[in-house]
């Protein structure tokens, strides 16, 4: 291995943007060395989005990943491109308050996004609004329908971490904060409910 990112102790998004950097940079493989199950599936799902063959490694100090550039014959993931349009979701409610009506509206807004024809590529949730893919939420099933269309539901991490609901995600992927600053910029239309 050409080079090691100690990426231990970093909050997220910095492993993926260590990683990034090592990449642009890469002559070969390298390693990338990170201390928590998040940073590890966030590191591996972007190298493999960029062409990347990945191996991880259980390691005493968390995990360590070999990524080999250009090695992997699968076709990198695009980001959300020019024709797409996304959904950002900050709040498990819709509207400026947080009361029954505003849980009702978003409830009913997810189930009849599941009904379009037309749908968006992406939905980001963060804040408060990973509540909505988790446990016994109302809004389950809508997210779920969602992403067996198609749309790619993007849950923030640091956000199921700070809830402690990281094992109740029921919808969507555990994503982080490149991913969806990613997703999000290069969308053709962002639409913040």
């Amino acid at each position: 291995m050409s080079e090691t990112v100690d990426a231990r102790g970093l909050a997220c998004p910095q492993p993926v943007v260590l990683t990034r950097q090592a990449l642009q940079n890469a002559s070969g493989p390298f390693m990338v060395l990170v201390d928590n199950p998040t940073a590890r599936d966030n590191v591996a799902r972007f190298a493999r989005s960029q062409g990347c063959a990945v191996e991880v490694f259980d390691e005493d100090f968390g995990f360590r990943l070999e990524v080999t550039p250009g090695t992997c014959v699968c076709e990198p993931e695009e980001p959300a491109g020019a024709g797409s349009h996304l959904f950002v979701l900050s709040a498990d409610f819709m509207g400026k308050v947080d009361n029954q009506l505003g849980r009702l509206l978003i409830k009913a807004f997810l189930n009849t996004l599941a009904e379009r024809d037309q749908l968006p590529t992406h939905l980001v949730l963060f804040n408060s609004g990973v509540l909505l893919a988790c446990g016994e939420a109302e809004t389950v099933s809508a997210l779920q329908r969602l992403q067996e269309k198609g749309v790619a539901i993007l849950v923030c991490g640091t956000c199921l971490d700070f809830f402690g609901l990281k094992e109740q995600l029921r919808a969507g992927s555990v994503s982080n904060m490149y991913e969806i600053v990613e997703t999000m910029a290069s969308a053709g239309k962002c639409i913040t409910i």
